[in-house]
């Protein structure tokens, strides 16, 4: 598997930054592109290395995890942030930054690699060890108690021709019509592909939304991993920036329509 999600450390302590580059290489599909000590140096670092996830520091000398965070995402808004702290208490200063999770130091490897790959698909994610009342402020009752409920859904879509706009404007009509989802925003080209972010009017599971999707007769696949190649790779970045319009998760998935269809709308519509 290629490792496509790319991480910058950003952590004065030494000990912790290369604990964390250990952990990390051990995961296929991860890689750690940089580590820095202050906040400075990591600004220019993601300028340079265009990371997927910033994992950041809550006290460093010179410009703190809260002000970084707070430039990453007006500079490099591609850029997701965890913050990843000894204590719980920054956690509004670090969600009103920005950051699209929080960490505590102790939580263990495999909820913190859990925890980049929900980022990198979109989700919210704070430490399990937080108490629920904070959590409940970002990721809703509904989310805690069942981390597989989606109220937003991406769909990303392959590049299309450009005598496939309406057959594209059509099966989003019918996504609408069927599934009871909305879009709410759209991002991409033509020749990168499309994501688009629909709003489930009542939270369900994502298996469920995948399966009543399956089951239209212009969806030829849907794929719950997004492969990192091609135009994809750019496109995810570009989608998992968009902002949420509810603060619970929001899964990204690849749907491929059925070519036949695509081209007998393209006719028709000509």
């Amino acid at each position: 598997m290629d490792k496509f999600i790319r991480i910058l450390v950003v952590d004065d302590h030494p000990t912790v930054r290369e604990g964390l580059q250990r952990i990390l290489a051990r995961e296929e599909d991860m890689e750690v592109v940089g580590v820095s000590a202050d906040g400075e140096k990591a600004l220019f670092q993601a300028a340079m290395l265009h990371p997927d996830i910033a994992l950041v520091d809550i006290a460093m000398p010179g410009m703190g995890g809260i002000e970084l965070t707070r430039q990453l995402k007006e500079k490099h808004p591609y850029c997701n942030v965890i913050i990843f702290s000894v204590s719980n208490e920054y956690v509004d200063e670090a969600m009103e930054a920005g950051a699209t999770g929080y960490l505590v130091k102790e939580a263990k490897c495999a909820e913190l690699t859990r925890a980049i790959r929900q980022v990198y698909c979109g989700q919210v994610v704070i430490s399990e060890s937080i108490p629920s009342e904070i959590r409940d402020k970002y990721l809703g009752e509904k989310a805690r108690e069942d981390p597989d409920a989606m109220e937003e859904v991406q769909l990303v879509l392959p590049p299309f021709e450009a005598n496939q706009i309406m057959p594209l404007m059509s099966f989003i009509g019918r996504v609408d019509e069927v599934l009871g989802s909305p879009m709410v925003q759209m991002v991409g080209t033509l020749k990168e592909g499309t994501a688009i972010t629909v709003a489930l009017v009542k939270p369900r599971s994502l298996a469920d939304f995948i399966d009543e999707l399956r089951e239209m007769p212009e969806v030829e696949e849907v794929q719950e991993t997004i492969p990192a190649k091609g135009n994809l790779l750019g496109l995810l970045k570009k989608a998992t920036a968009v902002p949420r319009q509810k603060p619970g998760p929001r899964k990204s998935i690849l749907v491929t329509l059925k070519q036949e269809g695509l081209e007998k709308q393209s006719k028709d519509v000509k």
